[in-house]
């Protein structure tokens, strides 16, 4: 669930299918805090695939919003695990909200080989949960291990909760009260 910048409204972003939508189609509402109610419309948030899943969503504007979606895997298994900037605005009208890659998980660049883990890093865990603004171009990238259940980098071995940050090709451009 999304808190608007201006502190006023909650987008809580469905975490499957509404009978009745088109598969992969997620549902986020407009909730006001100041009346207690719905709005009357919601915006569509397709996943890449229906099998996917979303982990957090968070408001970088009025109308845009960082969203982890990933597959349901870890480890070698881990295929997909990405962050996509949402604009409710469907520029291109087509009745969804429009996604932008702004990082993929299992290839983002490590030119100084931090962590012994090579050029290439990969963050393969099935339960990441959380993505935070650290200024408008660096995203804090957290997962909850499900202790001891999730072994993404060692297969057998329980992981441990880790927090990575992600440094963006371009700046968000993001309302300043989102990173405060």
């Amino acid at each position: 669930m999304a808190r608007s910048v201006d502190g006023h409204r909650l987008h809580p972003l469905l975490e499957g299918t509404v009978d009745g939508d088109t598969p992969g189609d997620l549902r986020m509402y407009d909730f006001d805090l100041r009346t207690g109610r719905y709005g009357t419309t919601w915006w569509t948030y397709r996943l890449e695939s229906p099998s996917n899943a979303i982990g957090d969503a968070i408001a970088v504007d009025d109308h845009r919003f960082l969203v982890i979606e990933r597959d349901n895997e870890q480890g070698d298994a881990a295929a997909f695990k990405r962050i996509y900037l949402a604009d409710a605005a469907d520029r291109d009208h087509d009745g969804r909200m429009d996604k932008t890659l702004v990082a993929d998980l299992l290839n983002l660049a490590n030119p100084k080989g931090i962590g012994g883990f090579g050029r290439t890093f990969r963050f393969p865990f099935q339960t990441i949960e959380d993505v935070a603004l650290l200024d408008d171009r660096t995203l804090a990238v957290l997962n909850d291990n499900n202790f001891p259940f999730s072994s993404g980098r060692a297969a057998g071995k329980a992981d441990d909760d880790e927090y990575i940050t992600v440094r963006l090709s371009r700046h968000l451009h993001a309302d300043r009260r989102a990173l405060q």
